[in-house]
């Protein structure tokens, strides 16, 4: 099992020190919501944001939305060898079931996530589809007790990703952190957390690239390969 965790994400609500904003406020009227219960987003707020600390790496809930499209369609997941996490910028985490299925329109997506928001779980009653609570990074850690943990940031040592999913896929608890912000990198705090930070492109590639190019490398290493393994 390959736990995948999506850490720093641009995932949160309007910050309070900017629900006045007329483009929050603009954006709240068309979606029928209250200002606060949005989810930030630079596509519509980004004059909003201007004077936000690290405005360049919030406010993206796109990068989410397509990499979990990505990861829960894969046959990783679909043969139950794939556990996702959305850790955010302000130290939520999302727990994701296998089963969900996200919707593939943005729009929709978003109103899930503030849902999610609202609610603390997908759907509120019955089993779980997402869950969210207040936890930081090292504390999401403690809870996986993972055997090796490795980041995935231009930061780190030149790695073979192959190689490196060979590694991951002989642990028994293999964990892999993958920025879930647009630019910059990982903070410190999070670095410290790693066994290894492995860099597997002379560049920095997008959240979404590094979650599908890993994911079909472990696939390989568990010889999950042309659509041949049996679903559970």
């Amino acid at each position: 099992m390959l736990t995948v965790i999506l850490a720093e994400s641009s995932l949160e609500l309007v910050p309070k020190e900017i629900v006045g904003h007329p483009s929050i406020r603009l954006d709240a009227r068309r979606r029928r919501k209250r200002p606060e219960q949005l989810l930030l987003d630079r596509s519509y707020h980004h004059r909003a944001m201007v004077g936000l600390p690290d405005s360049e790496r919030r406010g993206r809930p796109d990068i989410i939305h397509i990499t979990l499209l990505t990861s829960l369609g894969s046959p990783l997941n679909l043969t139950g060898h794939l556990m996702l996490y959305v850790h955010t910028v302000g130290d939520h985490v999302v727990s994701v079931s296998p089963r969900l299925r996200i919707p593939r329109n943005s729009e929709r997506f978003k109103g899930l996530m503030e849902q999610l928001f609202e609610s603390q779980r997908v759907p509120p009653t019955g089993e779980p589809l997402l869950e969210i609570r207040k936890m930081d990074l090292c504390g999401l850690l403690e809870t996986i007790d993972p055997t090796y943990t490795v980041g995935f940031t231009v930061q780190g040592e030149d790695r073979r990703l192959q190689d490196l999913a060979m590694s991951l896929a002989r642990e028994k608890r293999p964990v892999a952190m993958i920025g879930g912000f647009p630019r910059g990198r990982f903070s410190k705090e999070t670095i410290s957390l790693t066994d290894e930070v492995a860099r597997i492109y002379p560049v920095g590639l997008e959240t979404w690239t590094v979650a599908a190019w890993l994911i079909f490398a472990y696939e390989q290493a568990l010889g999950l390969n042309q659509g041949l393994a049996k679903t559970p």
